[in-house]
């Protein structure tokens, strides 16, 4: 796949800080071709953050409706705000075959994103979404934006996984500043999301099937892949042994009490190595890894190696949920199982969004993050007899 193939949306401010981390460190590490990097938001502050890297450019949108002010936390708002600028939107985003999409929920510009991926899966354009979800102490009401936002998310992505900020934390020194503290969530989330779009974009000795991918994104188009990922790094001698003990022991795995490795039905190991990366190493890596997933798991494997990275070995491991009982997160409640539709109750879902098409303009009713817009038999997965 090429670069001009992958487009990387970042909605909202705490995600655009994030974009540019990454933007910037995917330019320093690689010679070739820069990532395409969207940043969206509707407060102006933000052009007077962003560092100017190649291949990145900045969009306010909303300015109708907010005045290139913030939506002040309330997401129907941000909702609102994409739909009055949508068709221009579109327009720039253009045609990519891959979308890799940020955003931070709590805020209101969040709300934007349920908008942008129905837009982006009726022009057949494949997602994959990070979204994150608040820290406990900023409050109940970047709490509830979440948990109403996140539902919506989650219903519209080809795949996605909801990370909890505190979880990128886990490990880390409690000696760390807060400054420090939000830098290392902003590299672990960029870690993650660089070292994806790295072995898409860039193939090493063993390729990573991009089209399969492809495929399996879009194998249904009702429901979402759910995943959860962590990534890991190492220098010196043993340093597949260091990766495989931090990847297999690893907290982000551990959601809720489930190991979402030990459960997944497709896992994708990428691994960013130098010219010196060994067979034996990778042998050792997968070998490790291998251990931690079920017998019939499916695991994709993608190297990309690169003389700047000689010394070091990283690794970035995508764990996806079984597809006919995909694991969501859904802030503060717990795991729900979303069970796969298929047949005429998901021909009837499908024909539903092509009416509701009609009503674009109109804000749909959200409550506690369920769309009672729809009608009852759809929202509670009931399959009519027909």
């Amino acid at each position: 796949m090429k670069a001009e193939d992958i487009l990387f949306i970042s909605l909202g401010g705490a995600a655009a800080s994030i974009a540019r981390r990454i933007a910037q460190g995917a330019r320093r590490d690689l010679t070739q071709a820069p990532m395409r990097v969207l940043i969206l938001d509707t407060d102006d502050a933000v052009l007077q953050e962003v560092v100017h890297t190649d291949g990145v450019s900045v969009t306010i949108f909303g300015t109708q409706r907010l005045g290139g002010r913030g939506t002040g936390g309330d997401h129907t708002l941000g909702m609102g705000a994409f739909r009055d600028d949508a068709t221009t939107l579109m327009q720039q985003i253009g045609t990519p075959r891959l979308v890799i999409l940020l955003t931070c929920c709590g805020g209101g510009t969040s709300g934007a994103a349920e908008p942008l991926l129905r837009l982006l899966r009726e022009r057949g354009i494949a997602n994959v979404v990070f979204a994150t979800e608040p820290f406990a102490f900023e409050g109940e009401a970047r709490r509830r934006s979440a948990s109403v936002v996140l539902p919506t998310i989650c219903e519209k992505a080809n795949a996605v996984t909801t990370v909890p900020l505190a979880s990128l934390l886990a490990g880390a020194s409690d000696e760390l500043s807060m400054s420090q503290s939000f830098a290392y969530v902003a590299d672990r989330l960029a870690a993650g999301i660089s070292l994806l779009w790295t072995q898409l974009v860039f193939p090493g000795y063993i390729q990573f099937d991009v089209e399969y991918f492809r495929q399996y994104l879009e194998q249904d188009s009702y429901v979402p892949l759910s995943f959860t990922f962590a990534d890991a790094s190492a220098k010196g001698e043993g340093r597949a042994e260091a990766v495989v003990e931090a990847l297999t022991h690893s907290s982000r795995f551990q959601v809720r009490g489930q190991n979402c490795l030990a459960s997944a039905s497709h896992v994708i190991v990428g691994v960013l190595a130098g010219e010196d990366l060994r067979l034996c190493e990778l042998d050792t890596l997968m070998t490790g890894v291998k251990k931690a997933l079920s017998s019939q798991v499916e695991v994709m494997l993608g190297t990309v190696n690169q003389p700047s990275f000689n010394g070091q070995l990283s690794v970035v491991v995508l764990a996806f949920a079984a597809t006919n009982t995909d694991v969501v997160e859904q802030p503060g409640e717990g795991l729900q199982t979303v069970r796969k539709r298929s047949g005429k109750g998901a021909k009837a879902g499908k024909s539903l969004s092509a009416v509701k098409d009609r009503f674009d303009d109109v804000e749909c009713t959200l409550i506690d993050g369920v769309n009672y817009d729809e009608p009852t038999y759809v929202r509670r997965h009931i399959r009519l007899k027909r």
